[in-house]
Parts: C-alpha cells; sequence; structure tokens
C-alpha cells in the first residue's frame, strides 16, 4: 500500500470513528426543533367572530373565512337545540371572546384537518400560549380524546388533573364532567337554562364548508341537523351563514 493509499484509509477511518463516538442529540434539543419545525407550519389569520368556547371564525390572511373548532378539547355548551346552556359555558365563551377576538393567531394541525362538519380542527396559539391547554387548565374545557388527533393529549390530561383537584370551573360540580361530555339533566344548584323558543333558526356547514341557515317552514327545515342556532335571520348572517335555497 503506497504512503497515498495510507494516508487516504487512515483519514476516512478517524472520520467514521469520530461519527460513531459523537454522543446522541439532546432530547430537549430534539424536542425545541421539532417545535420549531412546527411552528413553521402553522396557518395564520385573524379572529374574526367567537361562536362559543371552543369554536371561532378565522380570516386567514389570504382573505378566506373558515370556522375553526379547537382540537382535543371541548367546552359546555351554550347554544344547542337540545341542551340549551350548560354550566360553564358562558364562562367558557366568554373567555375565549375576551381572548381572541379581533387577535392574530396561528393554526397549528394533528393528523385530520377537518372534522364531519368541515371545520378547520386546530390547536391555536395565541403567541407563545395554546388557548386548548388554557381552557383546560381554567376548567372551561374537558380534555375529549379523538384518534388519530392526539399530539398534545399527555400534556392536556395532566394539565386536566391539576384542574380537577383544584375543583376549577366545570370540576365544581359533582359528577358533572362525563367521557362522553356533560351530564345532560340540572345539577343540583346549577344554573341550566332551556333553549329560547325563538331561536328555531337552523345553522348547518355543508361538507364543502358553506355555512347554510335554515328557516322554519323551508323545505328542509325538518331534515336539517344544526350545528348552531340562532334568533334571529341578522344573528346567523353576522355569524357567516347564508339563507338555505328551499
Amino acid at each position: 500500500m503506497s504512503k497515498i493509499q495510507t494516508a487516504l484509509f487512515l483519514a476516512v477511518f478517524l472520520l467514521i470513528s469520530g461519527c460513531a463516538a459523537e454522543p446522541s442529540a439532546d432530547p430537549a434539543e430534539d424536542q425545541q426543533k421539532e417545535e420549531q419545525l412546527a411552528a413553521e407550519d402553522r396557518l395564520q389569520g385573524t379572529v374574526v367572530y367567537v361562536v362559543d368556547g371552543d369554536t371561532f371564525d378565522i380570516q386567514f390572511t389570504s382573505g378566506k373565512k373558515e370556522r375553526v373548532r379547537m382540537t382535543l378539547i371541548d367546552t359546555p355548551e351554550t347554544k344547542h337545540p337540545r341542551l340549551g346552556v350548560q354550566p360553564f359555558g358562558p364562562e367558557a365563551s366568554a373567555y375565549t371572546k375576551d381572548l381572541l377576538t379581533d387577535k392574530q393567531v396561528s393554526l397549528e394541525m394533528d393528523v385530520q384537518e377537518r372534522d364531519r362538519y368541515g371545520r378547520v380542527l386546530a390547536y391555536v396559539w395565541l403567541d407563545e400560549e395554546l388557548v386548548n391547554e388554557q381552557l383546560v387548565a381554567k376548567g372551561l374545557a374537558r380534555v375529549a380524546v379523538f384518534p388519530p388527533n392526539t399530539k398534545y393529549v399527555d400534556r392536556f390530561e395532566e394539565v386536566q388533573q391539576h384542574a380537577r383537584e383544584q375543583r376549577l370551573g366545570i370540576w365544581s360540580v359533582e359528577d358533572y364532567v362525563t367521557d362522553r361530555g356533560y351530564r345532560a339533566e340540572q345539577p343540583e344548584g346549577g344554573d341550566q337554562a332551556s333553549p329560547q323558543p325563538a331561536c328555531r333558526i337552523k345553522g348547518n356547514i355543508s361538507g364543502g364548508g358553506e355555512k347554510i341557515y335554515h328557516m322554519p317552514g323551508n323545505q328542509s327545515y325538518e331534515a336539517t341537523k344544526p350545528e348552531q342556532m340562532f334568533c334571529t335571520k341578522e344573528e346567523a348572517e353576522a355569524a357567516g351563514f347564508r339563507a338555505a335555497k328551499r
């Protein structure tokens, strides 16, 4: 073997040895890189209307408007046609409205981008604050797991356990929170209200994401499953819904 060949062999050997001896990356550093990549993929937009604690309308920088449902959480109802106003529903709605209205937020997706109603599913970031998590931490939402969207489930469940131990919000009412949602019947000492009889306008989102409201007497009214109820046409249109054609 010539001197040149020997030198090349030694150089390659030392290079390979050095790579093999290099320690593995710090897990914390890996997590930081992963979060940085996730942040780069987030969608930016401004919240233009808050429906309730876990649902709102956003206008993206492109000008397009979409309805967003926060992933991995569930807040009590405020406008459900059957359940009416549930305990801590108004508080959750007020919190989200005060926090997000007219604010620029970032949306981080999980595995599924939309739910069966065509709403965008997202983890909502306001600066460095994860809004979904904050609602759970304040006892205004429960963790609702729908695989495969489980990216932050361990983190959220840890926060939820603390809220439960402190009996915050929804956890202050005994047996109110269930695995399937919230107890429908009136909790003792609760302040649940019945839906207003006048609020009979059904708001529905089509498979294509189009928001349509149906008036009593319309051809498709009885067959329509409402996602949201409205008291007036003006309220429905302000929320971005248009009148049904039939």
